[in-house]
């Protein structure tokens, strides 16, 4: 496995998607995890507990391409109530070591 550092290859935006749906059933969990699969600006989902449903770890090319990848995609999925996106200046720690001790 190869880490990259996204920044030397293009993906400048770095976004946190906090998505609340409609319903909370399975099905429409199933339905949204299922649907995000396919895009490759999502680096990472979670399933949360709390006021949202899911958090998403976004990378674009800039804000614009993540509001390209906003409104043409990810506000398009079905069950899909409210996305609050916050976008990161910079970062701080980043890593993949788990703490074993």
């Amino acid at each position: 496995m190869a880490i990259l550092d996204r920044r030397k290859v293009g993906l400048n935006a770095h976004v946190f998607a906090q998505v609340k749906l409609n319903a909370h059933g399975r099905a429409n969990l199933d339905e949204f995890s299922a649907a995000i699969q396919d895009f490759p600006e999502v680096l990472d989902a979670y399933v949360l507990m709390g006021t949202t449903d899911f958090m998403l770890r976004v990378v674009t090319q800039d804000i614009d391409a993540y509001e390209r990848f906003f409104f043409d995609q990810l506000s398009k999925l079905p069950g899909v109530q409210e996305i609050n996106s916050t976008v990161a200046l910079s970062e701080i720690k980043s890593t993949t070591e788990l703490p074993l001790r």
